[in-house]
């Protein structure tokens, strides 16, 4: 399962932006997340109204919203079980509402299309394909999914197994970045070029070593 591209990349960046202001860095490694039932309120709820039309129109039904500790992020899942393509839409009180739609085969491999702010500057396991656009609606990732995913047969979603997988999809990305020493120069350099702001070679090797000495601290702790 592959549908937290922003929330994996949501932490590295996190990790990225403090090494660049020289920042101290702390983390639990490999970084774990938790899944907790939560009601649909706030402005969730706002966004998950605004865009009901779109998510019926997929034939996207809601299987659960839940409460990601410690990333304070809201989600709220969705299934379209005929096509067995799963839709995540989330709630961050910086970043604000952004949308996965992934399908993933039963061998492994899967397409994830997202509306996320950011996050394709980072490098992705092998057989996880993501297309990050910020500017496609929730019909628009759906429809690439469709076209773009790989071969069937393919994973279900269901309100009794999405914690589980949605927790240990991210415990995966976190242990193979983990075990490649964290983030390379040239992510640290994409993600330098995507913020806008410009930066010496010097302040990236800098930044790049901070996190790969403490993404290598973690290392013992992944088989």
């Amino acid at each position: 399962m592959n549908v937290l591209v922003y929330i994996v990349g949501f932490f590295v960046l996190s990790l990225i932006a403090r090494a660049f202001r020289t920042r101290a860095i702390k983390f639990s490694s490999p970084p774990r997340i938790q899944l907790f039932h939560t009601a649909v309120s706030g402005q969730h709820g706002k966004d998950l109204a605004a865009r009901k039309a779109e998510l019926d129109g997929c034939g996207l039904k809601r299987i659960g919203t839940y409460r990601i500790d410690p990333l304070n992020v809201m989600a709220s899942a969705f299934v379209n079980e005929q096509e067995s393509i799963c839709a995540v839409v989330y709630h961050h009180p910086v970043v604000g509402c952004f949308v996965d739609v992934v399908s993933k085969n039963t061998a492994g491999k899967s397409f994830t299309a997202t509306n996320a702010p950011t996050g394709g500057a980072l490098d992705h396991r092998e057989g996880q394909e993501k297309v990050f656009d910020k500017s496609k609606s929730i019909s628009e990732l759906f429809e690439l999914t469709k076209q773009r995913r790989p071969e069937g047969p393919y994973e279900t979603w269901t309100p009794e197994n999405f914690i589980k997988k949605f927790e240990t999809a991210y415990a995966e990305d976190m242990d193979w970045r983990a075990r490649r020493g964290g983030v390379t120069k040239e992510e640290v350099r994409r993600q330098a070029q995507a913020s806008g702001k410009v930066y010496s070679e010097d302040v990236i090797d800098k930044a790049t070593s901070t996190l790969q000495k403490k993404f290598a601290e973690s290392r013992q702790d992944v088989r």
